[in-house]
């Protein structure tokens, strides 16, 4: 089955979702267990969400993707598009608040 959107899958020790895949790589945001520390990007998962992506309860989604290369990765389950329609709203926002830090980041006197 090729790699799609909202597909979870499976790297070597962790889960993750993919949010875009482009010509060969794709854009996956980590699923976060519930030990880890909070992060302002994290969206939890409700209950259906995790029941269709084969996931446990208790998950969030760390809303700030990186690139992987799509060859080989195990499909192992979804989400459903009202989850990835929240997953890019969080990802629009950390985007635009990171780059508000940018902004405010001190400039290197030599």
């Amino acid at each position: 089955m090729p790699l799609q959107r909202g597909h979870v899958v499976q790297f070597a020790r962790y889960r993750a979702v993919c949010v875009e895949v482009r010509s060969g790589k794709a854009l996956v945001c980590k699923i976060i267990q519930p030990d880890d520390l909070w992060h302002r990007a994290d969206l939890p998962l409700d209950w259906l969400d995790c029941l269709m992506g084969g996931l446990t309860t208790s998950l969030r989604i760390r809303c700030w993707p990186h690139t992987v290369r799509n060859h080989g990765l195990q499909v192992v389950g979804e989400v459903s598009p009202a989850c990835m329609d929240r997953v890019d709203r969080m990802v629009n926002k950390e985007r635009d608040i990171r780059a508000l830090e940018e902004k405010w980041r001190p400039v290197e006197l030599n």
